[in-house]
């Protein structure tokens, strides 16, 4: 039943989205021409780091703007999608601390959304990573001006968790050149093992690649699952420790997985200095408790420190 709905109301959304769009176009003209009043911050890393709980926190406790679930449903309407949501929730928390792989569906409308379909409409699903003669004027444009649009309507910063945006650094720089970014990591055998989890729960073969997709997966791909899974995280964070330099380096935080856990409020206050917010009026706090512990079996967890020690995680350096 939900999945005939969620069809229905898709279907509904694409008959409607040219009806939203002039009333929406007059706004987006208006605000987009001022000044950029917020940097936007992008939550950026390999997966399984701890980004969602670390998205799903920031959003629920600091007052900043976010893609819901609800404005997410209109990602070819965005503007319009946060004035609805504004409309209905206003600033309330949304204390949705679950997710299925990022999904957060099943805590309703005003949880956080990695909303990759907002991104798709100008960028490759299947290609993460842009290269510089990819990036169009019309694509740079049209996206400063939405998320400027939204920014300064609202007189508030936008936070995105979308992982694939590590890999369109270069296309951000054209964007928005002093944005911000909370780059999260996490010991590589542990991200690895969780990857390959992932991909158990999910039921897919251990050596399909799965989730952020750096400029080399295709050859990754050809790789044996241990192999592959290492070298997926390894190429997805030389990516962004290449990239990420192309920004003003005061507008970069870089946590570790670990900081998620005893320095978890630390953190926060952290991302909050970052992005300068204020706290919300009311929210549940999170109760966060991540550990970190080898639960594959020893053979599997000694193929995993193998190809993790062939590679040089400190200068990134191919060997």
């Amino acid at each position: 039943m939900n999945k005939y709905l969620n069809f229905t109301f898709n279907k509904l959304l694409n008959f409607i989205s040219p009806v939203i769009k002039p009333w929406e176009k007059k706004y987006i003209k208006k605000y987009a021409k001022m000044k950029l009043k917020h940097q936007p911050v992008f939550i950026i890393g390999a997966p399984r780091t701890g980004s969602t709980i670390l998205y799903q926190t920031i959003t629920n406790q600091l007052d900043l703007l976010y893609i819901d679930n609800l404005s997410c449903r209109f990602n070819k309407n965005l503007f319009f999608g946060f004035w609805l949501s504004n409309k209905i929730f206003n600033n309330l928390a949304h204390n949705c601390f679950k997710s299925k792989h990022g999904d957060t569906a099943t805590c309703g409308n005003h949880a956080p959304s990695e909303c990759g379909n907002f991104w798709y409409r100008w960028l490759s699903k299947e290609n993460h990573f842009i290269q510089e003669e990819q990036i169009t004027e019309k694509m740079v444009k049209e996206i400063t001006e939405e998320i400027t649009a939204v920014t300064n309507y609202f007189n508030k910063p936008v936070l995105f968790k979308n992982l694939n945006a590590g890999q369109r650094l270069r296309l951000l720089k054209k964007c928005f050149p002093e944005a911000k970014f909370i780059f999260v990591k996490r010991d590589p055998l542990f991200t690895a093992q969780s990857i390959l989890k992932a991909k158990r729960k999910i039921k897919i073969a251990d050596n399909t690649f799965w989730s952020v997709k750096p400029k080399n997966y295709k050859e990754l791909g050809k790789l044996e699952t241990y192999e592959q899974i290492v070298k997926q995280i390894y190429f997805i964070e030389k990516q962004i420790i290449n990239d990420i330099k192309l920004f003003p380096q005061e507008n970069i935080l870089t946590i570790d997985y670990k900081d998620l856990g005893e320095r978890f409020d630390g953190t926060i206050k952290k991302c909050q200095e970052l992005i300068n917010v204020k706290e919300k009026k009311s929210f549940n706090k999170a109760e966060v408790n991540l550990t970190e512990k080898l639960s594959l079996d020893k053979k599997e967890i000694e193929q995993f420190t193998f190809e993790i020690k062939k590679l040089d995680w400190m200068e990134y350096n191919d060997q």
